[in-house]
């Protein structure tokens, strides 16, 4: 139904016209009320009312209620009704849908009460409007149907042409290619009958799209006959959607010839209109005309021009609304001068008595100023202790009331139906983004304090850099941003402030991406230099201001360029604590052609990696605890060609550097001290995080007991000591091959031609419940990576690792796949175009949406559709 998305736009933008256009400006009206009252009083308001309603409801909302008390006062039920009408169009506007339906109940039984056919037929309508935009198609017919009517029996052809028009596209856009006819041969009927014959090119127009459902070449007949009808008329607005319709008509003929030759001919007759929305709609249309035809040269001149028509409207409205701004501004002037004018004499009068008092207080402020300066110097420094102790427990007592808020929330999401799962998902959305604001600000408070305690790792650094760089992949993308990454490419491993050094990585990398406009490159590249390690984070943004960039490091500057975007101007004030906190460096260089930031940091080289967390994604990693030095040693030996290896030396070290690490198999003695095998097993075995980790026990406790003691507990192997070392590769190699099926046939299942649902449903609950995050929030375009590994309560490193075990998936592209794998199915069961379907799939532009479907299934959107 793409062919008649344009056409049904336009028809339902007219619908309901202003009844009065207003020729006056808003301060002329506010002239002609001062002078009016009663009716007239009542009708300017109204007209006042109506000029507000494109570019400011508020205002149409006060200057509607101002009407409707007078029309009440002079019991003028139709002044009444009207203003019903244009409230309800205010909330509406607004996407108050169910205040503007309850609005429009109200005035639609005052009219009925008073026998207002064509009042009624305006309400009609839009209460049709409205469960049009609520995606409730019977209703909006139901309610359309009975507008038409209403108009039909008012004698008010206009309007009841419009509506019809109107109620056969809301039946075409549902494939009731005969209803609408049938709507429209009716309209037909009447509008002859009583000789409208000036508003039958509406109806023409409307029968040619819905004959091009069904026959194609009756279209052309009744598109014609509107085109010759609108000319006679001089409707320029049918005029220009028949050519527009024709134009559709023959690029899905593929006849480009006359296609482009109606397209043409429709945007001559838009030059005749004030220019509006419809001018870059139409050059949209030509220019994906011309893409079709491979003819870019072309496609990119009208989307250029289409660009600039849309800046140039937004810009008109904004001039609008500053001269409103204006005027507002004038009058309040004006009513002040007289004001400071009547006060003038008295003032001169006062003038004496107050200089003789105002020395006097001057005196007394001065002494009381001289002692409050005294008194703050002696308290600052306990104030300053006792405001960021309060600061803290105000956060962490917020922290408490959100995660009950949160937690309601996901039950209500599960229990409630689809009408409110909108709101769920916007309160959850804002709710986790609360949380990330006030951890963010405790982190600000506990360096603000000196509590905040820096946590070194032992790895390489390259890529813990690149796993943080990858976090920002999935909306980097959505911009089509570029982040590349220099690596310093040392096989050494070292230490170094891992939550520091993801913080300000985060912070530098988020920026980047946040203020960098479209199509700009990120590049970040790290070198290791002795015992520093050096970070340049550039990008080819707009640059700061040189008279900012002092004042970028303030806590809560924002800069005026940044003004539009959501921050709370805590990021780099952060950043460059947290690296003078490492006892590093930070430098920014900016201008017109981008931003850097140079951070170095001092790290230390690590002798013995082995007992580091490794995070190389070359080769799987397996973790051993072992206490006895030369058992590890001969184990390490024996696996160390397959696999990175972590050793632990008791139990409890182990856990630590599982819950951090997240390898791919655990290796572990069943004598240990401070937590022994068992313990270590069944602890893991409890954690949602690593229950689905491969564990072998291996032990001199070699008796069957013992052996049906660990497997009870959850291990996957038991070997005896001493063991075998081929015996102890194979199982492990056993057990890691098995692990590696599984991840394939989940990839399997999901190519499959099976539902949705079952295709990527997995045997694991945990991949499910992530599943169930990213399905929830599967239309918000900035859910990513961040947000999910949020709602799954544990850090991005450990998430990319269990989905990378579970599926083989790492987290971006585990989004992505449910994103595109949904948007498959909606397409396949026709459940809207395919822009509906990107936006619905999270996915901010239709050309994104397309390259990276065509990428993921090897075919487009519009190929499944047309194979379907």
């Amino acid at each position: 139904m793409a062919k008649f998305a344009f056409y049904f736009i336009i028809v339902f933008s007219i619908v309901f016209p202003q009844q009065m256009k207003s020729q006056n400006t808003a301060d002329s009206l506010h002239t002609l009320i001062k002078k009016a009252d009663g009716l007239r009083k009542s009708e300017l308001n109204l007209e006042l009312a109506k000029y507000f309603l494109p570019t400011n409801q508020d205002s149409c909302l006060y200057y509607s209620q101002v009407a409707q008390k007078i029309g009440k006062k002079i019991n003028n039920h139709a002044i009444v009704i009207r203003s019903f009408a244009l409230i309800a169009e205010s909330y509406q506007k607004q996407n108050k849908m169910k205040e503007a339906i309850a609005t429009y109940q109200e005035g639609l039984k005052l009219a009925e009460k008073h026998n207002e056919k064509s009042l009624a037929g305006t309400i009609y309508n839009g209460i049709g409007t409205c469960y049009f935009y609520m995606n409730d198609p019977k209703k909006a017919e139901y309610y359309l149907e009975q507008a038409a009517q209403a108009k039909k029996e008012a004698n008010d052809y206009q309007y009841y042409s419009f509506i019809a028009a109107n109620l056969a596209a809301l039946q075409i856009m549902n494939q009731s290619f005969d209803e609408a006819i049938h709507t429209l041969k009716d309209a037909e009927k009447t509008l002859i009958k009583n000789k409208q014959d000036s508003y039958l090119a509406t109806v023409y127009n409307s029968l040619g799209a819905a004959y091009q459902g069904i026959k194609s070449d009756s279209s052309v007949y009744y598109y014609e006959k509107g085109l010759e009808l609108s000319k006679k008329n001089k409707d320029h607005l049918t005029m220009m959607t028949t050519h527009q319709n024709l134009g559709d008509y023959y690029l899905e003929k593929k006849n480009y010839d006359k296609a482009i030759e109606y397209m043409e001919q429709a945007i001559a007759v838009n030059e005749l209109r004030p220019e509006d929305q419809y001018k870059p709609a139409l050059f949209e249309r030509i220019s994906i005309l011309y893409e079709s035809m491979g003819d870019f040269k072309n496609a990119y001149h009208y989307k250029k021009l289409e660009n600039e028509t849309r800046q140039r409207l937004f810009t008109a409205a904004k001039q609008k609304e500053i001269e409103e701004l204006e005027i507002k501004y004038q009058s309040e002037k004006k009513e002040k001068a007289i004001q400071l004018h009547k006060h003038e004499a008295e003032k001169a009068k006062n003038q004496q008595t107050a200089l003789l008092y105002g020395s006097a207080l001057l005196f007394l402020i001065g002494g009381f100023i001289i002692y409050l300066i005294f008194q703050r110097r002696k308290i600052t420094q306990k104030f300053e202790k006792e405001k960021l102790r309060m600061f803290e427990n105000i956060l962490h007592e917020i922290k408490t009331p959100l995660t009950l808020i949160d937690g309601p929330i996901q039950v209500m999401k599960q229990r409630s139906d689809s009408s409110n799962e909108e709101q769920l998902s916007l309160m959850e959305r804002n709710s986790k983004k609360l949380m990330s604001l006030v951890t963010e600000l405790l982190d600000a408070s506990k360096l603000g304090r000196g509590s905040f305690q820096l946590h070194y790792t032992n790895g390489a650094v390259d890529d813990f850099i690149e796993n943080t760089i990858d976090t920002f992949a999935n909306e980097a993308k959505s911009k089509d941003i570029q982040i590349t990454h220099t690596k310093n490419n040392v096989e050494k491993h070292y230490s170094f402030p891992s939550n520091a050094l993801e913080k300000i990585l985060s912070n530098l990398i988020g920026n980047a991406v946040k203020y960098c406009p479209p199509k700009a490159k990120i590049q970040v590249a790290s070198q290791i230099e002795g015992d520093r390690l050096n970070i340049r984070v550039s990008d080819t943004g707009p640059g700061i201001p040189k008279g900012e960039q002092k004042k970028v490091f303030r806590r809560f500057f924002r800069g005026n360029q940044t003004s539009d975007i959501n921050g709370t101007g805590i990021g780099l004030s952060l950043v460059k604590e947290l690296v003078e906190l490492a006892q590093g460096t930070i430098h920014l260089q900016s201008d017109s052609s981008g931003t850097t930031f140079l951070v170095s940091l001092p790290i230390q080289e690590v002798v013995n990696p082995t007992d580091a967390g490794v995070t190389n994604e070359g080769m799987p990693i397996l973790l051993l605890a072992e206490d006895d030095p030369d058992t590890a040693a001969f184990s390490i030996a024996v696996l160390k060609e397959n696999f990175q290896i972590i050793h632990a030396k008791n139990g409890k070290e182990a856990l630590d550097l599982i819950r951090k690490n997240l390898p791919d198999i655990v290796l572990s003695d069943v004598m240990m001290p401070e937590k022994d095998g068992i313990e270590l097993l069944s602890t893991i075995r409890s954690e949602e995080l690593t229950n689905h980790l491969p564990f072998v026990l291996f032990s001199a406790k070699a008796s069957l007991e013992s052996r049906l003691e660990g497997l009870q507990h959850g291990a996957d192997a038991y070997i005896s000591k001493p063991f075998s070392p081929d015996e102890l590769k194979l199982t492990i190699k056993n057990l890691f091959n098995t692990v590696q099926r599984n991840k394939e046939a989940y990839k399997e299942a999901i190519h499959s031609e099976k539902v949705f649902e079952e295709r990527v449903k997995s045997p694991n609950p945990y991949v499910n419940k992530v599943i169930g995050h990213i399905l929830d929030n599967i239309d918000n375009q900035n859910y990513s990576v961040n947000e999910l590994s949020d709602n799954m309560s544990v850090s991005r490193s450990q998430l990319h690792r269990k989905l990378v075990a579970l599926t083989g998936f790492s987290t971006t592209n585990f989004i992505s796949m449910i994103r595109l794998e949904k948007a498959k199915d909606l397409l396949l069961n026709n459940e809207g175009n395919i822009t509906e379907i990107a936006y619905k799939c999270g996915f901010n532009s239709q050309s994104y949406f397309t390259k990276s479907f065509t990428e993921y299934f090897g075919k487009s959107p519009s190929q499944v559709l047309k194979n379907q």
